[in-house]
């Protein structure tokens, strides 16, 4: 039989795959899966992956926190991780090595996009609040830092 379209193997496909942007281990079993490769040649490429370096989810992990941080939240980037297979281990370990400020990403987002806006208004106050929330920020920093913006004082200190 003539194969006019010989098949890549899919250790190939995968490279290709990381090459356009890094992938977690999950990400790409599940891809492989797709493209109709069997469970034993996604495991033998995977494994050769991560032999050679091309696939690590710490590595990932490190990236996706430093990348996402001044735009999100703790908790929303733990399950952005979560659903892309990432080992709760795994994401725990990079937090405790990774120092986020989530009190000065809260406060700079503050200044760039709502800078003249008088969050003092229950409206405006409510909105903000729940944008900070949506986007994985603790309720506790969000009002610390909302309170130095606002007539609300029922926060201690940050």
């Amino acid at each position: 039989m003539d194969n006019s379209k010989a098949r890549c193997s899919a250790f190939d496909k995968a490279v290709n795959l990381l090459a356009f942007k890094d992938r977690t281990t999950q990400e790409i079993r599940h891809r492989l899966n797709e493209k109709g490769y069997n469970s034993e040649e996604i495991e033998e490429a995977v494994d050769k992956l991560s032999y050679y370096g091309y696939l690590n989810d710490q590595n990932y992990t490190l990236s996706y926190i430093k990348d996402n941080t001044s735009k999100k939240g703790k908790k929303l980037i733990v399950n952005e991780l979560n659903k892309k297979g990432v080992d709760k281990n795994i994401i725990a370990k990079v937090y405790d090595e990774v120092v986020v400020d989530e009190i000065s990403t809260i406060d700079s987002i503050i200044k760039r996009r709502y800078n003249n806006m008088d969050i003092s208004d229950d409206k405006v106050y409510r909105r903000v609040v729940g944008y900070f929330l949506r986007r994985g920020f603790s309720y506790e920093n969000v009002k610390c830092v909302i309170k130095k913006y606002t007539k609300y004082d029922d926060c201690e200190s940050c």
